[in-house]
């Protein structure tokens, strides 16, 4: 099945897909040399969401419980350096 694989760092980026098996988890997913590598390069927290939805083990499963399905898209999460509320305001 085809899976992908997203994070939108500030100077780069990275989209990438993956034919993998039917019963592979998000955890170990994250453990492709690839993704590794690109991990490696993060110099913050890693905060795995699916689809964009958070993988915090209180809506969705942690990583290591949630299994992929077809056409998921696994993405690495960065903290927000601007809160939105004060940007909205500063535009007014």
């Amino acid at each position: 099945m085809k899976i992908f694989f997203s994070y939108q760092g500030i100077v780069e980026s990275h989209f990438l897909s993956f034919n993998v098996s039917s019963s592979i988890t998000v955890a170990e997913f994250i453990e492709f040399k690839e993704i590794k590598k690109i991990i490696s390069l993060i110099d913050h927290e890693c905060i795995f969401a699916v689809n964009s939805e958070l993988l915090d083990g209180n809506f969705k499963p942690l990583p290591n419980k949630y299994r992929l399905r077809e056409g998921e898209r696994v993405e690495i999460l960065r903290p927000l350096f601007q809160d939105p509320k004060e940007r909205r305001l500063s535009k007014v």
